[in-house]
């Protein structure tokens, strides 16, 4: 068999691990799997919130190997969102469904179903050849906390990275950074005899990397407030920190409010700024710039808070426009509650785990395509400590996932194994 038993893809579909929900279930499946596959299986326990949250690390020899390659993917989706909309599902994106070629479910592309490839892929590749090391990730989705979690391991120190995620079976090489923000005002309470609206917009989901691709439901519900000059007192939309948010709901009076009024004002002024940031442009990406998308928005404990990401160009400096955004702030009394910055990835095209994936990808009958991603990924923090480290993955990214009705591929998935089984076969980069 050529991919993973049909039902470990059924089993971890099902299983919930959305980023903010402990990923304990996932792992504990995981872990007989590895074990029975031959691997040393350890685990690294982070709690957060009162929930347990893990890095699940198997490897062949020693985490110690001078040529360690490791492959890693992240156990974590994002939100499902509105249920209804998995129409594929049956409005359950816990429920695997299979069409044809087609895999549907939460996480099938994004990106759990290729932990399961590389299982499969170390048992088939037996007797192992090279050093190397399984790792599953939490936290990947909000800001990469996992895997920078891995780095604390004093004997862990990595000479190769293939990182999963949906690549279309091409290699990545290079991706955009990424900034997250959450800006928060007071809403002052006021008495008002006007009269309470109740309104929704809808909008359509997209990988906040590819804003074009979605409509964002904060933005369409905003715009609709602002020309009618109507004040906020509830306001709630957006599940994910990097998803074009669908839904956006308010509860709404009758007449304008300063809250609303410096509200614009904000908006405006980071509307100006993100047309600054469209005019840098690298056509090695797609999109070929920079722009700044509102994905999250809501009151509570009597604050407005609004969550915004940027997909930074390799290059661009985050801490200036860091400053930038908390001088706008500033300006309409806003604060900057929280603010992360994931950095690009420039690496090469001619590395020499690049140039040994390329041959592995046509033994399997596949064309190698070097390319760029628009999206952040934990390879950044594996070159950043100082590993070659490359993007790769079975299915779609664009168009696909952080939306319902995700899918996966049985070919992409087959391909991929045999990828991941050729690179295990071979001996370790450098070697003589």
């Amino acid at each position: 068999m050529r991919t993973p038993p049909i039902e470990w893809l059924e089993k971890v579909i099902g299983i919930n691990s959305i980023t903010h929900h402990t990923n304990e279930e996932i792992v504990r499946f995981l872990i007989p799997l590895l074990e029975e596959t031959g691997l040393k299986v350890e685990t690294q326990k982070v709690i957060e919130n009162g929930e347990n949250f893990y890095n699940l690390i198997a490897y062949s020899h020693s985490l110690a190997s001078p040529n360690l390659l490791v492959l890693n993917t992240h156990l974590d989706t994002v939100g499902a969102g509105n249920h209804s909309a998995w129409t594929k599902n049956k409005g359950n994106p816990f429920k695997m469904t299979r069409a044809k070629d087609r895999i549907y479910g939460l996480g099938a592309a994004d990106v759990k179903l290729d932990f399961l490839c590389k299982i499969w892929a170390a048992r088939l590749s037996k007797p192992w050849k090279r050093p190397f090391a399984l790792i599953g990730t939490y936290g990947e989705e909000r800001g990469l906390i996992g895997v920078q979690q891995l780095f604390q391991l004093k004997h862990f120190k990595p000479r190769y990275a293939l990182v999963g995620e949906p690549s279309n079976l091409e290699l990545i090489y290079a991706h955009k950074g990424h900034l997250i923000f959450t800006l928060s005002a007071e809403l002052k309470s006021r008495k008002t005899k006007g009269k309470l609206i109740a309104k929704k917009w809808k909008g359509k989901s997209a990988h906040s990397s590819t804003p074009e691709l979605g409509d964002n439901a904060i933005r369409k519900g905003l715009v609709d407030i602002f020309k009618r000059g109507l004040g906020i007192i509830e306001l709630s939309g957006g599940s994910d920190s990097n998803r074009i948010p669908d839904l956006c709901e308010a509860i709404l009076i009758e007449e304008q409010t300063p809250l609303t009024k410096s509200l614009f004002g904000l908006l405006s002024e980071i509307d100006e700024l993100s047309k600054d940031l469209k005019k840098l442009k690298d056509s090695r990406f797609s999109p070929a710039s920079s722009q700044i998308s509102l994905n999250q928005a809501v009151t509570q404990k009597g604050k407005l808070q609004l969550t915004f990401d940027i997909r930074l160009l390799p290059g661009m400096d985050g801490i200036k426009l860091q400053q930038k955004i908390e001088a706008l702030a500033k300006k309409y009394s806003y604060i900057v509650e929280t603010i992360s910055i994931d950095a690009p990835m420039k690496g090469s095209k001619n590395g020499m785990l690049i140039t040994q994936a390329s041959q592995s990808l046509k033994a399997c009958g596949v064309k190698p395509l070097k390319k760029t991603k628009a999206s952040s990924t934990e390879a950044a923090i594996y070159h950043q400590h100082g590993a070659e480290a490359i993007v790769f993955g079975p299915g779609i990214s664009i168009g696909n996932v952080h939306r319902p009705n995700e899918y996966n591929s049985l070919a992409q998935l087959s391909i991929a194994t045999e990828f991941y089984t050729k690179m295990l076969q071979l001996p370790p980069v450098g070697s003589a």
